[in-house]
């Protein structure tokens, strides 16, 4: 007889949000950054077909590998990416993760500071005039990183940065919308640019994918959101079914939650990626598109290519700085975190230990170190293109094509239904040998490309091609 059990009531319930829709706002606020405005660049290297496949193909893999750490995420019961690493590959695979994770976070707040720089320079050289030093960059993202970068980033909660989410998701849509009705209206009164590419491959296809693993890159969050999602998430539209009602036994059966019930938790979670993932696609090709036939000869950040006079685009600066200042203490976090854990274990403190002087030296490091970076790096495609295929590499190909071939010695990774005999006795299904080869294949394919984009990018970047592009 199967048994379903059902935590309500006065039980306690697993997660803190149930609802999808706050999942989905969180999770696209993590995808979103500055990388959107280096699509139109990658655009412009494989031409408009081009630039859709290579995304496409990108999205593809990030969206499976993220349906896959969920899947982990829940079996091993993780709070964070480099706690499930942890527990599927071991100590030594988490330090050499825990160092990934931080270069890759890394280099997204260097792009934020970047980014405020290109932003703001040009207003303030509007408001206080060309000659004014509040219109050099590196002013602009010293007094920005001071006044507001540092205090944001000293905070030890993120209620405070909760609608950043919201803003996150306005202004992509805004500058699709913007970039789509500026290119539509040049292809009427134009016509189509004589030096469009329509497709280009070769190593110049590394660069936009990229900048596609940079830009879609929210593996390292994905597992905090998973975790906070209810075990009985609202569903999108609707009331839905109402909760089973709860079983009347003992508390040792009521402990074993329905693995068929948890499912249904990962099947919201994979709805949310979906959604998310296809959002921050469909915008990302837009702007990708309508930039690169705006400017065929784009630089690597498309809002450098218009003038100043222009408001729209003005106004899609400051919003798009607004979120990359917002978002620099989201990334933040998580490598102080694994700073404080290291430097905790190392003095053997309690792992619940908090001390402001530890708490602000390791943020005036992160937040000294990226500003010295961001003063002296100009070219955000640069950046991009160096972190996407080092620590994106690492942490959405690798890491997922290791926890994917790991789980053929494990238990099943995935749906699994707990069947109770005699309430208090699991069965447990096993995987097939075609699951086997499955994973075998699956996971050996995403090491390769991981590794196949880190060589050729790697090469790119050695050759100049980048520069010459």
């Amino acid at each position: 007889m199967e048994a379903f059990v059902d935590l309500v009531g006065s039980r306690k319930r697993f997660g803190k949000n149930e609802s999808p829709w706050v999942s989905v706002l969180n999770l696209c606020n993590s995808i979103i950054g500055a990388g959107v405005l280096s699509f139109p660049y990658g655009f412009r290297q494989t031409g408009i077909l081009g630039g859709f496949f290579f995304v496409g193909v990108i999205w593809v893999i990030e969206v499976f590998a993220l349906c896959l750490l969920v899947r982990v995420a829940e079996k091993y019961n993780s709070q964070s990416y480099q706690q499930m690493v942890k527990s599927v590959l071991g100590s030594n695979l988490a330090i050499l993760t825990s160092v990934t994770m931080i270069t890759f976070v890394l280099g997204s707040m260097i792009s934020y500071m970047i980014i405020t720089g290109d932003v703001f320079g040009p207003v303030f050289a509007q408001i206080f005039g060309e000659n004014s030093i509040l219109a050099n960059r590196r002013v602009v993202i010293l007094l920005f990183t001071i006044f507001v970068i540092f205090p944001l980033s000293m905070k030890t909660t993120l209620k405070s940065l909760k609608y950043s989410s919201v803003i996150s998701v306005v202004m992509l849509t805004y500058l699709a919308v913007a970039l789509g009705t500026l290119g539509t209206r040049s292809l009427i009164v134009n016509g189509l640019p004589s030096d469009v590419l329509i497709w280009e491959a070769g190593n110049k296809a590394f660069i936009i994918i990229d900048v596609a693993v940079m830009a879609f890159q929210c593996h390292i969050q994905v597992i905090t959101i998973f975790s906070e999602l209810s075990e009985h998430p609202d569903p999108f539209f609707g009331d839905g079914k109402y909760l089973l009602e709860e079983r009347l036994l003992d508390e040792e059966v009521i402990s074993q939650i329905s693995k068929r019930q948890r499912s249904k938790r990962v099947r919201r979670m994979d709805a949310v990626i979906f959604l998310s993932m296809s959002i921050c696609l469909v915008g990302f090709c837009l702007i990708g598109l309508f930039g690169y036939l705006l400017f065929p000869d784009v630089e690597s950040d498309v809002l450098k290519s218009f003038g100043d006079e222009n408001q729209f685009m003005n106004f899609a600066r400051i919003g798009m700085a607004m979120v990359g200042i917002v978002c620099y203490p989201v990334q933040h976090f998580p490598a102080r975190s694994i700073v404080d854990d290291a430097i905790k274990a190392l003095m053997k403190a309690p792992e619940a230990a908090f001390s402001w002087t530890r708490h602000t030296l390791i943020t005036l490091f992160f937040v000294g170190s990226t500003l010295t970076v961001a003063l002296l790096i100009t070219d955000l495609g640069t950046v991009f293109s160096i972190v996407g295929s080092t620590g994106g590499v690492m942490v959405v190909f690798i890491i997922p094509g290791l926890l994917l071939m790991r789980g053929i010695h494990t238990k099943p990774v995935g749906y699994t239904d707990y069947t109770l005999i005699g309430e208090d006795e699991i069965k447990w299904s096993t995987r097939t040998k075609s699951q086997k080869v499955v994973q075998i294949f699956g996971g050996a394919l995403l090491i390769a490309f991981g590794l196949l984009i880190f060589v050729v990018t790697a090469y790119v970047n050695a050759t100049g091609l980048l520069a010459k592009s």
